[in-house]
């Protein structure tokens, strides 16, 4: 689990209506070079300040391509850099200038991730805890911005994430227990609480069983109800790891599929769909990795959780996915799927010569080495 979790999460928690084609094209908008400009023409830090909190509001006008959606993004970010920016250095005395130059800092940091990005002007990880030190340091600074700092900061940890290193799992739970700590009422707060859950969702330490415990516990009936759920699906997995796997289908070319007469093989069961992105990225491996153990006893059965048949025949064609499919066109309410809990695709099932699962979500280079030492015990 290496992520990038808080950047992408407010990339897309801030986009949520940057996705679909809108039919009526939106009029030209003036590029952010030309916007920054026109900033003279706030005369106070309050008009200013009002036109700040209007470049912060989503764009009313969907992208017709992915390219048109970068290059909006990439414009949104920039106007609010800018007049973020701008304020600070008009009003150095302001309260707010501190709430600026976080917008400032929090656009750069997008602005920096999305493709093309000018090298020159990345921010390093350094320089943005050197700036979220100095809020969190002053006096002056109003307790709503220093909450939002800390977010940024305690968020930071989640890019260091790695399962092959508990310790860094351990250091997040730990760095956003005591932002929860000082921050609980902060407007954050829940999204933080929320990002502890999906971490633990993920990872299998100690400190993340434990954390899912504590928050089935919790006051908030939403929280505690998806703990529950990802503590039974946990439950319900370890079960599954203690007698062969049981998974008899029609294929969806009409041959019958046994996984218990695969015995002596190694059988990845992968979860997957033709709409599903990061699926269809990873197959080129799985793909790669079939060709190059099958002949040694590797085989892979494939559940899909389309709805229309003739697309996943598409995809299968297309990628070379010569093994048999499961298919009812009940996507998510797919019938195999949903008997075992799966909840997210791509979904990888690792089973040993024979037939208990061993693996689970093996990706790129990681599959091919689980698949080779499974078939040299």
């Amino acid at each position: 689990m290496k992520t990038r979790l808080f950047l992408a999460a407010v990339l897309f928690s801030l986009t949520p209506g940057l996705h679909a084609a809108d039919k009526k094209p939106a009029p030209a908008e003036k590029t952010p070079a030309a916007k920054a400009n026109d900033l003279a023409s706030y005369k106070t830090a309050d008009d200013l300040w009002k036109h700040i909190e209007e470049l912060r509001e989503e764009p009313k006008t969907q992208p017709k391509s992915q390219d048109e959606m970068i290059a909006m993004v990439k414009e949104w970010f920039g106007k609010q850099r800018a007049a973020a920016e701008a304020f600070g250095k008009a009003y150095p005395a302001d309260a707010r200038r501190y709430a600026a130059k976080l917008i400032a800092m929090q656009a750069a940091m997008q602005l920096s991730q999305l493709p093309g990005a000018d090298a020159t002007q990345k921010t390093s990880a350094d320089d943005v805890l050197k700036e979220i030190d100095t809020i969190l340091a002053a006096a002056d600074a109003p307790d709503d911005a220093k909450g939002e700092a800390a977010f940024i900061k305690t968020m930071m940890t989640t890019e260091k994430l790695d399962d092959a290193k508990p310790e860094t799992i351990a250091a997040f739970f730990k760095a956003a227990d005591e932002y929860l700590a000082k921050y609980g009422q902060h407007k954050l707060a829940p999204q933080m609480r929320q990002t502890q859950l999906q971490i633990a969702s993920q990872a299998k330490t100690p400190e993340a069983e434990a954390l899912l415990k504590k928050f089935a516990e919790d006051k908030d009936p939403q929280l505690a109800g998806a703990a529950k759920e990802m503590l039974a699906q946990r439950a319900k997995m370890a079960d599954l790891k203690t007698k062969p796997l049981d998974l008899k289908f029609t294929g969806a070319d009409g041959a019958e599929v046994d996984v218990a007469k695969l015995r002596g093989k190694v059988v990845l069961v992968d979860f997957w769909a033709s709409w599903c992105g990061p699926c269809i990225a990873e197959m080129p491996n799985v793909v790669a990795t079939y060709k190059k153990l099958h002949e040694k006893g590797f085989a892979i059965v494939g559940i899909s959780l389309d709805q229309d048949k003739d697309k996943m025949d598409a995809a299968t064609k297309k990628h070379g996915m010569t093994w048999a499919q499961y298919f009812d066109g009940q996507g998510w309410q797919n019938k195999i799927s949903s008997g075992f809990g799966i909840q997210s695709i791509p979904a990888a099932w690792l089973l040993d010569k024979k037939g208990m699962l061993r693996e689970t979500g093996l990706r790129g280079e990681a599959l091919a080495a689980g698949v080779e030492k499974l078939l040299a015990e």
